[in-house]
């Protein structure tokens, strides 16, 4: 889920400077306390800066888009009537934080701070939550455990550097590291629309319907494949929709077909083609099921102590999916076993992005054609 815990930023407490005192409340909370990889937004939530902008800028429009705003979907711990629409709320956000990490945040801040308004989750397919919970504010840290990255953009490192922040993490006992965000939420990114966030939803909505995959491990796969190119949900919503509305043999075969795909271009952003052969095995253009092979071979042996029959338990995963989503033309399978399969599918890609989550993070992949075509204009 994405949580969002709101503060009152004009509260006594904070005597005018809220930013400093409410990180300090975030981080004796027990933000530390799981090893979810989460990213954090931060920022004051800006609906009277966008009533004000607007044509209807009135009172009534003001308290309407506040009503909106703070309108949680399964998570609600917000204290309501403490939200007035002529105060400034400030937010941390963070993505793909689980329920019970969300409850055990919420009740320590609620003891700690009078300023503290609640928490809710977030859904970015509302155009809402869009707006003030993801556009609007700013994508600052990632967390994992006791370990706290700083983002920067651009490769402008020293731009973002802060020495109290740095120190204040290391005194609530983080470690301390700085990453760069790459082209994400810059003009290169594509992907910040509703329709984008609507096809995540529907993707979600449709998976967690299915047996044995939990709301936790799909929020955790949306999280880590947006991470590593957000097309891959472009496939991903291709194959849900086939897959739904699958009446005959030769549209659940089509549905197959959107399965192999997705394994085309998850191989390419995990495992790129190379002309060079991986331990004998051609791992070019074509090769995509080689290349997954490679991939997790590749991983294992980064990590300590290789097995060579959990290699084989990947592959056999492997070459079951392929087998099932290349014959899907020439065989009758049917829409519930394609499901089945569907799950194997999400549950292979999650244990492969598991195997060594870091690799998922390549923040300039999904923006490299834009990136280049400024480039040329420029030089043109």
């Amino acid at each position: 889920m994405n949580i969002a815990f709101l503060f009152d930023a004009d509260h006594d407490d904070f005597d005018g400077s809220y930013g400093i005192p409410i990180m300090k409340l975030i981080l004796q909370s027990g933000i530390a306390d799981s090893e979810r990889n989460m990213r954090i937004s931060i920022g004051d939530i800006l609906t009277a800066q966008f009533v004000s902008n607007s044509q209807e800028n009135s009172i009534s429009y003001l308290k309407f888009v506040c009503e909106k705003t703070y309108s949680p979907i399964n998570f609600d711990r917000l204290y309501i009537d403490k939200i007035r629409f002529d105060r400034t709320v400030f937010c941390w956000l963070f993505q793909n934080m689980d329920m019970i990490l969300a409850e055990k945040i919420h009740s320590n801040l609620s003891i700690c701070s009078g300023a503290y308004l609640g928490a809710m989750d977030v859904d970015f397919s509302n155009e809402f939550h869009l707006q003030f919970f993801r556009n609007s504010l700013i994508e600052s840290y990632r967390i994992k455990g006791n370990k706290f990255s700083i983002f920067y953009s651009m490769n402008e490192v020293e731009e973002y550097k802060d020495s109290y922040v740095e120190r204040l993490l290391k005194e609530n006992g983080f470690i301390v590291s700085y990453e760069d965000l790459g082209a994400r939420r810059t003009i290169f990114d594509k992907y910040n629309d509703i329709k984008h966030f609507q096809r995540i939803f529907m993707f979600k909505d449709y998976l967690i319907s299915l047996p044995n995959l939990s709301c936790d491990l799909v929020d955790e796969l949306i999280h880590s494949l947006e991470e590593l190119h957000p097309k891959l949900f472009d496939i991903f919503a291709a194959m849900t929709k086939a897959l739904q509305s699958a009446d005959t043999k030769e549209e659940v075969a089509q549905a197959a077909l959107s399965g192999r795909r997705f394994l085309e271009y998850f191989a390419n952003y995990i495992f790129p083609p190379q002309k060079e052969r991986f331990k004998g095995r051609k791992v070019g253009n074509s090769e995509y099921k080689n290349r997954l092979w490679a991939y997790v071979d590749k991983t294992l042996n980064e990590l300590d102590g290789f097995e060579k029959e959990k290699l084989e338990f990947f592959g056999s995963r492997i070459d079951s999916l392929v087998n099932v989503f290349c014959s899907g033309l020439h065989s009758e399978i049917s829409k519930e076993d394609l499901e089945d399969e569907f799950v194997n599918l999400v549950i292979l890609i999650s244990d492969i992005i598991a195997l060594k989550p870091a690799n998922m993070v390549k923040p300039y992949l999904a923006y490299e054609d834009e990136i280049y075509d400024m480039l040329r204009e420029v030089l043109e």
